[in-house]
């Protein structure tokens, strides 16, 4: 059958040589059964290429009526990607950004809903974080595990109602090995119960501007009113980055394997699947997930050369299936696209900006300096930078207000745009200012 497609493909391809052939020889040729005459000569001409007069009719018929089937056969066969095969496009939703400022660089169906697995555990870890930020939670604070936390079933470390673990322990247990008795204790010890944690959970995710998601469980074990993004889950790891607490979470997150109630018999081993740790240059982590409906799920995250990426692979078919796509994204973004810091060259040491109505008529002005960006590779000599200020500008003018914009630009897109200031503060000129000053000059003072 493959052969047959690739040969009806090619016909497909030279159809329009094929036609114009048919074309050619019809009109050349008057051809009977038994003859073949030239329209112009009335001898008999040479056979047309080796093939017998009678079968010339029959030979462009023939190519016709495999245009005509070819046709056919194409509009049921499947149409090809040039970046996905089929089983991708339908399975797999991933996006990957830049850490710093979350642009995004690549994309497959980033907006549709699906079963985040354990990657709901990243908006428990931000709000423990919140917590102990706050100051109503420590790493040292003992959690007692109720009857529920110890009945859930999925990745646990086979907590016992009653038992005791400290909120270090369990956020390991969290972050390593995904259980879910640990993230339901932790919940139940921050907000009294499962479900008020995630009420929460989705106020958090409102706050974030998570659009897409709904949060029915603090584990992420599949329940068809627990959903969720690519997209918004590339927001809330983002979030979790910029937490004081991340870098706490991240070593737990780069470690492979270890334990909780380590030399005890009740000792259980934790077990990170995340395969990327320690193979790829530059990983920090983030979590693994995997479920039923949600398939084999992956939140990578590494930095080279000061270039962090983010990459969120949901539905995989199995393990290996999500390792590959999320090293293929991060290697895309670390090949085409680096850090570049715009600098518009501007000198404005010289520049003095007309004050109305202000107690003196000019001020000095500055630029205060672009923050980091990311780029495509090889494009920082093509940044233009337009600066925009305006004619004059009215008093009062507090110091450091910005009084005019510097956009830096690429391909017409701006990229980033950066204030120019006063540098020193204007009080408004008013008749008593006036009336003053005057007595002041009158006598000298």
């Amino acid at each position: 059958m493959k052969i047959f497609k690739k040969i009806v493909l090619i016909v497909i391809l030279l159809r329009n040589e094929i036609i114009a052939f048919c074309g050619k020889v019809a009109k050349q040729f008057h051809c009977s059964k038994n003859t073949c005459f030239s329209s112009t000569d009335s001898r008999r001409p040479k056979q047309l290429y080796n093939i017998k007069p009678y079968k010339t009719q029959a030979f462009c018929c023939g190519l016709i009526a495999t245009l005509i089937l070819a046709n056919s056969v194409l509009a049921n066969v499947p149409e090809i990607s040039e970046s996905h095969d089929s089983s991708e496009n339908e399975n797999l939703a991933y996006i990957l950004i830049a850490g710093e400022s979350g642009r995004v660089l690549s994309e497959l169906n980033a907006d549709e809903k699906r079963s985040p697995a354990s990657l709901t555990k990243i908006m428990l870890l931000l709000l423990v974080s919140g917590e102990i930020n706050s100051g109503r939670l420590s790493v040292t604070d003992e959690v007692i595990a109720s009857s529920h936390a110890s009945s859930i079933g999925g990745s646990v470390i086979w907590l016992e109602a009653g038992e005791s673990m400290s909120v270090s322990e369990l956020i390991k247990a969290v972050v390593i090995s995904s259980a879910n008795d640990a993230a339901v204790a932790l919940a139940e010890h921050i907000s009294g119960s499962e479900e008020a944690f995630v009420q929460l959970m989705n106020q958090k995710a409102s706050a974030l501007r998570m659009t897409s998601t709904n949060f029915a469980n603090a584990t992420g074990l599949d329940n068809p009113l627990h959903f969720t993004t690519a997209r918004d889950i590339a927001l809330m790891s983002r979030a979790l980055m910029r937490e004081e607490n991340y870098t706490h979470f991240a070593e737990y997150a780069l470690t492979r394997l270890c334990s909780v109630r380590a030399g005890t018999p009740k000792e259980a081993q934790l077990l990170n699947t995340n395969k990327l740790i320690g193979e790829y240059e530059g990983i920090e982590g983030l979590k693994t997930g995997t479920t039923d409906a949600a398939g084999y799920c992956l939140v990578a995250v590494a930095t080279r050369e000061e270039l962090r990426l983010v990459s969120v692979v949901l539905g995989a078919k199995d393990e290996e299936d999500r390792l590959t796509k999320s090293q293929e994204l991060l290697d895309y973004g670390f090949s085409e696209y680096e850090i570049f810091t715009p600098a518009s060259g501007e000198d404005l040491s010289e520049v003095r900006l007309p004050v109305e109505k202000g107690i003196i008529r000019e001020i000095a002005v500055s630029e205060q300096p672009f923050k980091s960006i990311v780029i495509p590779k090889g494009r920082a000599g093509d940044v233009s930078y337009e600066l925009y200020l305006p004619e004059e500008i009215t008093a009062p003018i507090e110091a450091n207000q910005p009084v005019g914009i510097v956009s830096a630009i690429l391909d017409g897109e701006i990229l980033q745009e950066s204030y120019i200031i006063a540098e020193i503060e204007v009080a408004r000129l008013t008749f008593g200012r006036v009336l003053v000053t005057m007595i002041r000059s009158f006598f000298g003072a």
